[in-house]
C-alpha cells in the first residue's frame, strides 16, 4: 500500500499481508496511490513476522523495550514494531512491524512518524478538535479527557463543520488542517447522543449497548469494571457515518484558539480568559510531548545505546515550538478555558459556542480563506 498523506508525505506499507492494511485503509483510504517514486518516500514500513517475549527483551515502560537487536515498542501480546530512529535522518525513514500488532498501537506509531516528517516541512500537530462554525474556525485543545471530543460532536450536531479532532495539524502560516482519521469514540462521548446510536455500525453499537447496560447494573460487574468500560473501550466511527461529513483536506485560516483546561471546584460558570501567544504556545508543546512521550523514550533508548544523535528529535520540542510561535501570531483571539469539575459536557459547549459567536463579532479583523493572514476591518 503506497499513501501520499495530505499530498506531503509519502508513504509505503510493504512485505507480507497483514490486516493492519485494512485499519489503515479505513483512515487514510483517500490518500492511497497506486505508486510512489522513491524521491517522495517519506516513510517506509516493512510487515514482517515477529514477537518476542518478557525473557527476551528489557521492558522500560510501557510498550517500549529493548534487546540486542536495538530499542522496539511491543503490545500487549509482545508483537514487535522498530523504529530505525537513525534513519530518519535520510530521505526515507524506515521501520518493520509485525504482520498481526495491535492497530491502535500502530495508529499511534505511524501518527508521531508522521508528525515528525510534518516538523521537516514547517507544520505540527496540535493535540485538539477543530471546527468551523458560522465562518469561524476553532482550535479547541487540551490533554487527553479533558473533553474535546465531546465538545467536537456537540458542534458537529449544531451543524458545525468537522476539521479535526484529536490531531490538527498547524501551518507555520496560521492555518489547520485535519487529518482523515475516524473520530476515537468513548461511550461517555455518544451516551449524550441518541440520536447517534442509529448511525454507529453493528459492531460499535452491540459494544455501546453493552456498556451501557453493564452501566446499569444488568450484568455481576463490578462498579469498578463498569467505570473502565465506560472510560477505555473506544469505538472508531467516521464522521461522514455519523454526520455525513468527511475531512476537508485543504487548511484554513485558524481565528479563535480555545485551551481547555479543568477545574477541581464545582461551582461556578465556564470561565474565559486570554492567554497570551507565548503562555499559549508553550502549553501546547508541553501537551504534544506528553502525547509522544513514549515515542520520544524509545528515541532516548536509541541514543543511550548507540551514542547517535538526531537532531530531529532533540530539537523536536523547540521546533515545534517555533511553527506554534508563528502559526498564532496572527490568530485574532486566543482564550484559556477552566472547565468546573461537575460540569455536563452540553453546558461547556453552551459556553463555547456563546463565546465564539460573540468573539467573531466583536473581533474586527478579516482573515484571507487562503493564507490565514488577518488585517483590520474597514
Amino acid at each position: 500500500m503506497h499513501l501520499n498523506v495530505l499530498n506531503d508525505i509519502g508513504i509505503a506499507l510493504d512485505g507480507g499481508p497483514s490486516p493492519l492494511l485494512d485499519h489503515v485503509r479505513c483512515d487514510y483510504g483517500s490518500f492511497e496511490v497506486e505508486a510512489l517514486p522513491a524521491t517522495k518516500l517519506n516513510i517506509a514500513v516493512q510487515f514482517v513476522d515477529e514477537a518476542t517475549s518478557p525473557r527476551d527483551c528489557t521492558e522500560v515502560r510501557g510498550p517500549v523495550s529493548h534487546d540486542d537487536r536495538g530499542v522496539l515498542l511491543r503490545d500487549s501480546r509482545y508483537r514487535v514494531f522498530r523504529i530505525d530512529f537513525g534513519s530518519a535522518r535520510a530521505r526515507t525513514w524506515r521501520a518493520t512491524c509485525d504482520v498481526e500488532f495491535d492497530p491502535h498501537l500502530f495508529d499511534t506509531i505511524l501518527e508521531h512518524m508522521i508528525h515528525f516528517q510534518l516538523l521537516k516541512r514547517g507544520k505540527t500537530f496540535c493535540h485538539a478538535a477543530a471546527f468551523r462554525s458560522g465562518g469561524t474556525t476553532a482550535l479547541c485543545a487540551g490533554s487527553r479527557g479533558i473533553g474535546k471530543t465531546n465538545l467536537l460532536l456537540h458542534a458537529l450536531q449544531d451543524g458545525a463543520t468537522f476539521i479535526a479532532d484529536d490531531w490538527a495539524v498547524v501551518h507555520g502560516g496560521g492555518t489547520v488542517q485535519g487529518l482523515p482519521k475516524r473520530l476515537d469514540l468513548l461511550y461517555r462521548d455518544i451516551e449524550p447522543f441518541p440520536d447517534l446510536f442509529a448511525a454507529l455500525p453493528e459492531e460499535a453499537a452491540a459494544l455501546a449497548d453493552f456498556i451501557g447496560r453493564a452501566a446499569g447494573g444488568d450484568f455481576e460487574l463490578s462498579q469498578k469494571v463498569a467505570q473502565v468500560l465506560e472510560s477505555r473501550a473506544s469505538m472508531q466511527i467516521p464522521a461522514t457515518r455519523l454526520f455525513g461529513q468527511a475531512v476537508d483536506p485543504d487548511p484554513g485560516p485558524i481565528d479563535q484558539v480555545y485551551l481547555l483546561q479543568r477545574r477541581q471546584d464545582d461551582d461556578g460558570p465556564v470561565k474565559f480568559e486570554a492567554i497570551d501567544h507565548d503562555a499559549l504556545v508553550t502549553c501546547l508543546a508541553a501537551i504534544l510531548e506528553f502525547e509522544q512521550s513514549d515515542f520520544l523514550l524509545a528515541y532516548s533508548v536509541f541514543r543511550a545505546r548507540t551514542g547517535r544523535r538526531v537532531e530531529l528529535f532533540d530539537l523536536a520540542r523547540s521546533g515545534g515550538e517555533a511553527v506554534l510561535t508563528s502559526a498564532l501570531a496572527d490568530v485574532p483571539a486566543t482564550h484559556r478555558v477552566t472547565i468546573p469539575a461537575s460540569c455536563p459536557p452540553h453546558e461547556v459547549y453552551a459556553a463555547v459556542a456563546n463565546h465564539l459567536g460573540g468573539t467573531a463579532r466583536t473581533s474586527g479583523r478579516e482573515r484571507d480563506p487562503k493564507t490565514g493572514s488577518s488585517s483590520a476591518a474597514a
